[in-house]
């Protein structure tokens, strides 16, 4: 009877978990009882807890956590540990926001929740503006991670460090559920972006299958909030267009 009680509690806990997570939307794989479950498994097989996202001090040890390290040149190496960013960030004022529990894909809010139009229209506007400004050494496309939406990618001229391969040059993105966004990111910058409050890593950033600095950016609440993290983003494309 014990066992009966606790299978059915499982069984309504799985459930559950799947509503919570088809609610986010589309990204990262089928939106199907599938693509939940292999999510579920890369949980419970590679991926990082969900607590570890915004501990510091993860990229203090590349070498051991870097897919790539080996190979990259000193050069390389050199560039991933230094700041693209123009200027140190702010810390982000307000209580901190948190990705959802799940590993993909990964979101702050659910699609249906409410959007603020000019807000998003300001916010899509200064990102799609980034392809214009970097067009030499950048092209969009297909997310190649989101499997869906549009992404920048560095193109096949711009020399690719091999601490980026497992993204297939994918720089960026924003997802129109719910308007956070992905960017690939040095490791300072990724330091810096996390411990100010604007994102989090990845959960399976640091494995075989993300760049160890591929970074989760928070949905922006103001038009000033866009604006820094449009400066994040074009730090992501000068970090990956620097080979």
């Amino acid at each position: 009877m014990g066992s009966t009680l606790s299978s059915k509690h499982d069984d309504a806990s799985v459930i559950e978990g799947y509503k919570a997570w088809k609610a986010m939307g589309e990204g990262g794989t089928s939106h199907s009882w599938a693509g939940y479950m292999s999510q579920v498994s890369a949980e419970k097989t590679m991926a990082f807890p969900a607590d570890d996202t915004i501990k510091p001090g993860f990229y203090d040890k590349p070498e051991k956590l870097a897919t790539g390290w080996k190979k990259a040149t000193e050069e390389q190496r050199a560039n991933a540990r230094k700041s693209f960013l123009k200027e140190p960030l702010p810390v982000r004022p307000g209580p901190r926001a948190r990705a959802k529990p799940f590993v993909y894909p990964q979101r702050e809010r659910n699609a249906a929740d409410p959007q603020d139009p000019a807000l998003k229209q300001a916010y899509m506007d200064a990102f799609n503006n980034l392809g214009e400004i970097n067009e030499a050494f950048t092209e969009w496309k297909t997310s190649a991670l989101e499997k869906h939406g549009q992404a920048l990618f560095t193109k096949r001229s711009v020399p690719l460090t091999p601490l980026a391969g497992p993204t297939s040059r994918e720089i960026c993105h924003i997802h129109g559920t719910d308007m956070s966004g992905h960017v690939t990111l040095s490791f300072k910058d990724a330091e810096e972006v996390i411990s100010k409050g604007w994102g989090e890593r990845h959960r399976l950033s640091g494995t075989d299958w993300i760049h160890i600095g591929y970074t989760m950016l928070y949905v922006p609440n103001t038009i000033e909030e866009t604006q820094i993290l449009v400066k994040v983003f074009q730090a992501g494309i000068d970090y990956m267009k620097s080979g």
